[in-house]
Order: C-alpha cells, then structure tokens, then sequence
C-alpha cells in the first residue's frame, strides 16, 4: 500500500485535486491522509469526501510538524510525503514506489509547471556551505556571478536531459516517495522547520545512514510551483529567511551561518526581460528559462528545438502572482 500524507494550509481544491489524480492514476491501493492546518472547518469539510483520513490540529504546526503528526495514521509500506498544489502523472507513484528498497530511501518524480510536461522545473539545491559561500560570493562580484550563473544553466541541462533513473544529492520537496521504514528510523523531519529547509535536513540525514537518493524521470508530476505556502509573499519570504538560519547553523554551524548570512548582498539580475505574452525564439536548439526572480537563481526551462514562438500555459499564467522574467539560452554554448 502506499500511503499518500499532503498537509494542507488554505488549499483544500488544491489537495482535492491532488488526491484525485493519485488515486486515478496509481494501479497499488492508495490511503490518502491530509494533516488541515488552516485551522478552518470549511477547509476540513471539503475535503470530508477526498481523504481516508483528515487530521486537524487547532493550531497550525508547521510543515514538519504536520508530516511527523500524519505519518502515525499512515499504514503504506511507502509513504508519498506531497504538497497540495501538484497533479500526479499516470502511473508516477508506483514508479516511484518500485525504486524503493534497501538501499533506496527516498525517489521523486521530473517535475514540470504545465499539463503538457513542456516546462521543465529545475534541480533541487542541498545548500551546504560551499553552495551558499558560493551564491554569496556570486552576490557581491560581477565576475563570480556570472560564472556562477553558467554553472547553473549547465546543471539545469543536464538535469532536463537525463532519462534514466539516477542517484542525486537532493530532491524537490514537492513530492517524495519514502520507504516508512526509514523514515522512523530517523524519525522523520525536524520540527525546528516551521517551513522551508525540512525536506533538504531529512535528505541529509537520510544520506549520512548510507541511503539512496533517487530522482526517477519516468515518473512525470506537475508543480504549480510555491501555491500552497499561501498568498502572503513577505510572510513567506521571512519564514524561509529564518529556517535557512537554521538550516545553516545546523549543518554549517552558527559562526558560518551568521558571517554567510552578514556577507551576502541581494542577489544581481542576469539578463532578465519582463515576460508579457509568447516568447519570440531566433535559432535552433534553444533553452527558454522563466523565472520570478531577475537573478534566474530558480527557473522553469522549455526546450526548443527549433526557432519559433513559445508562452506559458492558461494554467501557469492563473496562477502567478509576480511578475515573470524570460531569457534565451544557446544550448549548444554549454555543451
């Protein structure tokens, strides 16, 4: 069996769908479980009929928090840890499900923005302290950023390319299948993640007891991509501030995290062109990034294999709530 755990906050037709699109299109039983922490009747009850089971705590606990509560109602030999705002693909989950074993402890799914998988979502970060020396670095010189924006690109590219399952160092928290055998024996998240941060702490500590990451392109799921952590954008922003604190002084040590954290400067714009409808593309074998920062420091990329015109989807463009920025990539340039 494979369990299905989504905590919901202020998303309930989002959880619907997601729960409805699991269902549809996994072949193995599926329990889903939903930890409501809207604190809201409303959003329980409409979910009443979705889930097997709803769990609501009287105040919200925080993503980790909410995992750990639901994992105890959980019966699957997998568990399917998933944010409200993705759509399964046909057949992803017992995709995901097969690449767990002994040595595998967690896989997750490509990940794209749109209903057609055109739009490729990028590559998780394991922000150890080299990456984020790096990234400050790139925030206060010229030279580095731009070095350090190609290295990027060329990760993204070879991360969109690969067609086989693989082993990788981290995985977008979106969704992860988990072996529950292994997520007791490290008892799960860390609850000192209110949001944000949690799901890279549990890879890490997974990988130290010698486990396998594994991402499983076969497996194709979409992302609406930062729905489900509400409306409030400056809300948002300062409780990812504050676990990546956190984060850093967990795994990096409180004197690095405060001088990383003192150090780094807002990050430079690379390129960026205000997106406002189709993308006009001159050439072949090009790369179109969208992105809501000007920095591209996360991007959903598109592939184009030959010169034309490409624009988001009605789906994605209902859903964005910043603006959006575009830029062209010469792949060939990074080969």
């Amino acid at each position: 069996m494979i369990s299905l755990l989504i905590v919901n906050y202020r998303s309930a037709a989002l959880a619907a769908n997601a729960v409805r699109t699991a269902r549809e299109g996994t072949a193995a039983p599926l329990q889903a479980v939903v930890v409501d922490n809207s604190c809201d009747p409303a959003e329980a009850a409409a979910l009443g009929n979705i889930a097997d089971v709803i769990l609501t705590p009287n105040t919200n606990l925080g993503y980790a928090r909410a995992i750990n509560l639901g994992r105890r109602s959980c019966k699957g030999e997998t568990l399917v840890v998933s944010n409200p705002d993705v759509t399964f693909g046909e057949g992803s989950l017992d995709r995901l499900s097969a690449e767990l074993n002994g040595d595998t402890a967690v896989a997750g799914p490509a990940l794209y923005w749109d209903d057609a998988f055109r739009w490729n979502l990028p590559p998780a970060d394991l922000n150890t302290t080299l990456e984020k020396l790096d990234e400050v670095l790139a925030s206060r010189a010229d030279n580095w950023c731009e070095q350090r924006d190609r290295r990027r690109i060329r990760r993204r590219l070879g991360f969109w390319s690969l067609t086989g399952t693989t082993r990788v160092r981290a995985l977008s928290g979106a969704i992860m299948a988990i072996r529950a055998a292994d997520f007791d024996v490290i008892e799960g998240f860390d609850e000192r993640f209110q949001l944000y941060f949690e799901e890279i702490d549990f890879l890490r500590r997974m990988t130290e007891r010698g486990k396998r990451i594994a991402y499983v392109p076969d497996a194709k799921c979409r992302h609406l991509y930062n729905q489900s952590a509400g409306h409030d954008s400056a809300t948002a922003g300062a409780a990812y501030a504050r676990s990546e604190l956190q984060y850093l002084e967990k795994w990096s040590g409180p004197f690095a995290a405060r001088l990383l954290k003192r150090l780094e400067r807002a990050p430079k714009a690379i390129g960026a062109q205000r997106l406002e409808g189709p993308i006009t593309v001159e050439g072949d074998n090009r790369l179109v990034e969208v992105s809501p920062l000007p920095s591209f420091a996360t991007a959903a990329g598109c592939f184009m294999p030959r010169a034309g015109s490409v624009e988001l989807p009605p789906e994605v463009w209902r859903t964005v709530r910043t603006p959006l920025y575009f830029r062209i990539v010469e792949v060939e340039s990074f080969s």
